[in-house]
């Protein structure tokens, strides 16, 4: 069932699969990746290593879109014990910015894989996050749009948001800095959704 996590409807699919696995027998273990703290240390000794190997230790900046809080904790804990000065900026919807401390105007906003309005993430180290950003979903869409047209990376509504993201703060507080953001999926499967399906009717 596919539900938004900060929602009532997803409260009860939550609690629904919980009571489903303590009452059931032979029933599997829920993997709730909203707690499960492996998320962070996958992105802490994967993802992380990674951004600093590729860039070659050059990365200024890196930003990523809320959604469990283990890719942001993992990856910006790996590279600030490379570098302390490194800015960590956590992104969200611009109508559900609920880490922030805005008030959620839309929670079934369009930016797909995060953006829960969860106000309490346990995986999420608030201690390392610079400031928050958030971005609407025309930014994101045109993000993701502009990221298959000029660099043929075909990913999906987050990965569009990271891009604006980026975008914005290169042309405002971050001018000149090495931006690391990550490609979450592909966007083969947003090809029926309005972030491309009016672009290839055209």
């Amino acid at each position: 069932m596919a539900a938004r996590a900060g929602n009532r409807s997803s409260r009860t699919t939550r609690a629904t699969t919980r009571r489903c696995v303590a009452t059931r027998a032979n029933c599997w273990k829920v993997a709730f990746a909203f707690r499960l703290h492996a998320n962070v240390r996958a992105h802490e000794r994967g993802t992380g290593p990674e951004i600093w190997e590729q860039s070659a230790g050059k990365v200024d900046v890196f930003v990523d879109f809320a959604g469990s809080g283990g890719t942001f904790t993992g990856t910006a804990r790996f590279l600030r014990s490379q570098n302390p000065v490194i800015r960590c900026y956590l992104l969200e919807p611009a109508t559900a910015a609920v880490l922030a401390g805005q008030a959620v105007t839309n929670a079934s906003h369009k930016i797909q894989g995060g953006g829960y309005s969860m106000a309490d993430l346990p995986l999420l180290d608030r201690s390392l996050i610079t400031d928050y950003l958030s971005v609407t979903d025309e930014e994101a869409i045109a993000g993701a749009r502009l990221l298959a047209l000029e660099e043929s990376i075909f990913g999906g509504f987050s990965s569009g948001a990271h891009l604006a993201a980026a975008v914005r703060l290169l042309r405002d507080r971050e001018p000149g800095a090495t931006i690391a953001f990550l490609i979450c999926d592909s966007g083969l499967k947003y090809l029926s959704t309005d972030l491309f399906s009016d672009a290839i009717a055209k």
